[in-house]
């Protein structure tokens, strides 16, 4: 006959046969609520009381098992096969809005060979040019395709031969000055006499259109990059063979070839005169000289005060 002692084992052993064995005070706090078996002897015969004691006994140890799991979900701490119920859903961590790096301002660089596309800062003043009261910096965007000559200036860079005929395209800066009495030099050794010109836009292009060898179109009034002036074209002839080389203006500002254009922004960029210089040939192609505009328009003029120190001094009387 069955003892609450063996009941103990009984459940005992058919849980620790399971996957998750339950720590002794919950099967403890289990068993003391089943209701022992009486002890006694029953009033009916040994051989039903045997079938109603086995069958009793079955009963008990499944309760039993069934209030341990009950009270063992509520007890026992969960595990990787117990789910309980849903835990509190953990918070995301709110990731940070990408932050888009500042772009660099472009410095100015010395343009020479192929260049990448963008935006480029230049110092576009050469062949000795003083500055004058202001360092002039132009900041224009550049397309594939094109390439740096003379430090300052671009010319395109693929089989259209650069700023050469019968296809090239180039885009620089100067100050214009004193134009050369014959532009046709023949002896490279001893240029023509230098006509002087006054400082100002108009000087300049008064000058221009006055000269008797030069052929240039009437100037007309133009804003560039924020600042006046005046437009003027200006067109090398077709056949150049008996000259040495083709000087308009000094400071040895040059044709490249015959029938060179060069289309001229005369400025007056704070009391300085300024010259932003594309030219191209007739036999440049359409594309190419919508680039070239496309440049121009894109310039920015930044003038900022010479310095004292970095001028050049005065000659002495």
């Amino acid at each position: 006959m069955s003892t609450d002692r063996d009941t103990t084992r009984i459940v005992r052993s058919w849980l620790e046969e399971g996957v998750t064995a339950l720590p002794d005070r919950v099967l403890d706090a289990v068993l003391d609520q089943v209701p022992s078996t009486s002890q006694r002897r029953p009033m009916w015969s040994a051989r039903r009381f045997s079938e109603m004691n086995n069958a009793w006994k079955l009963a008990i140890a499944a309760a039993a098992v069934v209030v341990v799991a009950l009270v063992g979900i509520n007890l026992l701490p969960g595990n990787g096969g117990i789910v309980a119920g849903p835990g509190p859903s953990p918070t995301p961590t709110p990731s940070p809005s990408p932050t888009a790096a500042p772009s660099p301002s472009p410095s100015t660089v010395i343009l020479e060979g192929p260049l990448e596309a963008g935006t480029y800062t230049v110092a576009p003043f050469w062949h000795g040019e003083a500055p004058g009261d202001y360092t002039i910096r132009f900041t224009y965007t550049v397309p594939d395709g094109w390439a740096g000559i003379a430090g300052s200036d671009v010319v395109l860079a693929d089989a259209s031969g650069g700023n050469l005929p019968p296809g090239g395209a180039g885009l620089g800066g100067n100050l214009g000055g004193g134009l050369y009495s014959d532009p046709c030099w023949t002896d490279p050794n001893k240029g023509p006499t230098v006509i002087p010109v006054g400082p100002t836009v108009d000087d300049f292009a008064t000058a221009l259109v006055d000269h008797p060898l030069l052929d240039v179109t009437t100037p007309v009034d133009v804003t560039l990059a924020g600042y006046s002036g005046k437009y003027v074209d200006l067109q090398v002839p077709s056949d150049i063979t008996a000259c040495t080389a083709y000087y308009p203006w000094d400071p040895n500002i040059y044709a490249q070839g015959p029938g060179h254009r060069w289309h001229l922004w005369i400025l007056d960029v704070k009391g300085m005169r300024v010259v932003v210089q594309s030219t191209d040939y007739p036999g440049t192609s359409p594309a190419h000289q919508a680039e070239l505009r496309a440049m121009v328009d894109s310039i920015k003029i930044d003038a900022t005060p010479t310095s004292v120190s970095t001028r050049s001094p005065s000659p002495s009387p």
